[in-house]
Order: C-alpha cells, then sequence, then structure tokens
C-alpha cells in the first residue's frame, strides 16, 4: 500500500488509526526530527475506502469463544420485536 500511495507506512498506519472512532488519541514515537515530520505527515494522508477496508480486514482479531458462542446461540431464536 505504501509503494502504491507513495506514503510512508508509518504515515499510512497513523492515518488509518485517526479513522477509527474508538481511537481519542495516537501516541508516536519519534527518535529522530525525520521521524516526527514523517509522524506528522500522517495528519495529511487520506485513506479511500478501499486501503482503509483492507487494514480493517487485515487487523480483524478473531471473535473469542464466548463470544462467537453467545452470538451462535440466538441465531434460530425469533426477532424479539416480532409477534
Amino acid at each position: 500500500m505504501s509503494e502504491e500511495t507513495g506514503d510512508s507506512v508509518a504515515q499510512i498506519a497513523l492515518a488509518w488509526l485517526l479513522t477509527r472512532p474508538y481511537v481519542t488519541s495516537v501516541i508516536i514515537g519519534a527518535r529522530s526530527r525525520e521521524q516526527l515530520e514523517d509522524n506528522l505527515a500522517a495528519t495529511d494522508v487520506r485513506l479511500t475506502a478501499e486501503p482503509a477496508a483492507a487494514l480493517d480486514a487485515s487487523s480483524e482479531l478473531p471473535q473469542e469463544y464466548l463470544g462467537w458462542m453467545i452470538a451462535r446461540q440466538g441465531m434460530n431464536r425469533r426477532p424479539t420485536n416480532a409477534i
């Protein structure tokens, strides 16, 4: 993705994090002025829907045991608003 857009990997990662609704801030760990400038340039990166979806999919965690079991238990039940 970085090669396609010309943005650095760090810029893409930070830009993606900034689009997440549950992320309120991003902490960067720049060790040089160049890294700091590169990280700050992430605010200018605009991810379109396709790259953002690809990043979402690649970072999605598998659902843990209890979560998928609870979701599966209610699959065949009648909806609560049905009479």
